[in-house]
Parts: structure tokens; C-alpha cells; sequence
């Protein structure tokens, strides 16, 4: 478990398998989770979450600096300007591929609000 002086602070203690949300892209992602510490040469490799075959190495200061990288899976983090996803396509900040999955998240999100929505009314009319 993850103090919360771990992560009001970004320390990079206990390292193993956590979980990173950098401000940019990196390889069309940004949560990431940590495979390997390199303690030699401070240097840390991680996996993209979404697709675990995308990896970025990383130095150990460079995770602690919170304008890169933040502790745990923030989705609010440089939130692309609240562009639309079809702006994101057409500049080609995203792929299409990454769209739809991106919409597909939404999409899923929406269904579990409405199920939730509806038990809720369920419960406060019995």
C-alpha cells in the first residue's frame, strides 16, 4: 500500500509495480505501471497500461518531478485543453484506433452510470 505522504509528495519509495500518470503522451498513452528498476543506473522501465507491449524507460528524477509524472492513474492530468476526440483525429494527436477504444471506455462509463441511476430510483421508490 501507498502512503499518502507517497503520493502528496511523489516519492519514488517501493517502486515495484506502481502505477504513474505522465502529463504528456508517451507512445499514445499516458497511465503507465511500473516492470523493472534499474538501481544502478536510477533508471526505470514501465508498461503502458492499455497496451502492455509499449514500454518507456524513464530516470529515477524524472519520476519524482511531478510536472512529468504523477503517483497512481490521474485521468484529469493534462487533460488535452478539453479538446474533442475528433479534434485529437484530425490533428493526429491520437490515432483512430485509440479513438475508438477511448469512445468505448465512454460508452461503457455512461451504461454503468445509467444501471446505477436506475437501482438508485429503484431502491428510493420501494
Amino acid at each position: 500500500m501507498i502512503s499518502d505522504k507517497d503520493k502528496k509528495y511523489n516519492k519514488v519509495s517501493k517502486l515495484d509495480k506502481s502505477k504513474w500518470t505522465s502529463s504528456e503522451k508517451l507512445n499514445g498513452w499516458k497511465h503507465y505501471e511500473v516492470i523493472n528498476v534499474d538501481k544502478k543506473n536510477n533508471k526505470i522501465e514501465l508498461f503502458a497500461v492499455c497496451e502492455k507491449d509499449k514500454s518507456v524507460i524513464v530516470k529515477k528524477e524524472d519520476l519524482k518531478n511531478k510536472s512529468l509524472w504523477v503517483r497512481g492513474w490521474d485521468s484529469k492530468m493534462g487533460n488535452d485543453n478539453g479538446s474533442s476526440l475528433m479534434d485529437q483525429l484530425v490533428d493526429g494527436t491520437i490515432s483512430r484506433g485509440q479513438a475508438t477504444r477511448e469512445v468505448g471506455q465512454i460508452a461503457r462509463r455512461k451504461t454503468e452510470q445509467r444501471l446505477l441511476d436506475k437501482a438508485n430510483e429503484k431502491k428510493e421508490l420501494s
